[in-house]
């Protein structure tokens, strides 16, 4: 019966260090871009990206915290419907064309989003959105790859931004 164990023991020590090994050699970034259409104006877009108060259309948030407002600079948590709650802070803004933040504290990693946005000869919206993130714990790093769809975050995201951008118009 305790060789059981002791073998058992072993397994589970292989397997975690194994898990750590793959860890290191990972890269300590993550980086997705995404890009959509929308049948509304840049700044119509740009608008309702960056108004953080008015988060109601987000499928994957309970609820949107802002901590600090200076200069149209904010600092923000977001408090997913599970719980877990992402810091944030604008970066850079360039009305109806750029607004960029980083990811100051998150369960783990931190990072930057940069959302671009061009005119289409339609009078609609070309986005592109790209998310980078960082964390140093390869277990993290392992984890994330494993259960951290950084393009299903980015497609819901805007997924919901479209129908935001089309109850605005209705």
């Amino acid at each position: 019966m305790m060789s059981f164990f002791i073998y058992f023991f072993i397994i589970v020590a292989g397997i975690v260090a194994l898990i750590f090994i793959i860890g290191l050699l990972l890269p300590n970034e993550r980086t997705a871009t995404s890009e959509c259409y929308y049948n509304a104006s840049p700044e119509k877009v740009y608008n309702a990206l960056t108004n953080n108060a008015d988060y109601g259309y987000r499928s994957d948030l309970e609820e949107i915290v802002i901590i600090e407002e200076n200069d149209g600079i904010e600092v923000w948590d977001e408090i997913a419907k599970n719980g877990s709650v992402i810091r944030f802070r604008t970066a850079h803004k360039k009305p109806y064309s750029l607004y960029e933040f980083d990811i100051v504290r998150g369960n783990g990693f931190t990072g930057h989003w940069k959302g671009e946005l061009k005119a289409t000869s339609t009078g609609g919206t070309h986005f592109t959105s790209t998310e980078t993130i960082r964390m140093k714990n390869p277990f993290l790093k392992v984890l994330s790859r494993l259960f951290f769809n950084l393009e299903k975050f980015m497609h819901t995201y805007q997924n919901d931004l479209r129908v935001k951008l089309s109850e605005d118009i209705a």
